[in-house]
């Protein structure tokens, strides 16, 4: 779990290069990110190594976009667990449909 978030902060930290001083208390880190591991290794149980950095980015990608659609609903959660519920539920379905695709 800790290899997969560390891709995933370093991709939040490369696609937006200005977040870098304060990536790890970010919402696309605290919420996106963590929800998108989560989302593939508790939800799907997939293997750490089984994830594809095409997947990894595509999902972030996806969660970001996400999070700007229920950001109103993801600030009324004080608990980041909750906010991370519902980007991992709408991921869920998006990762199954692009696995199942191919």
């Amino acid at each position: 779990m800790h290899e997969l978030n560390a891709k995933v902060v370093k991709m939040i930290g490369t696609k937006y290069p200005k977040l870098r001083t304060m990536i790890r208390n970010h919402p696309y880190t605290k919420v996106v990110g963590m929800g998108v591991v989560k989302c593939l290794l508790k939800d799907m149980k997939m293997r750490a190594d089984a994830v594809s950095e095409e997947l990894l980015k595509e999902l972030l990608e996806k969660g970001i976009d996400l999070y700007h659609k229920e950001e109103e609903r993801i600030k009324d959660f004080s608990v980041t667990e909750h906010k991370q519920q519902v980007i991992r539920e709408a991921l869920k379905d998006y990762a199954e449909s692009r696995l199942a695709a191919g």
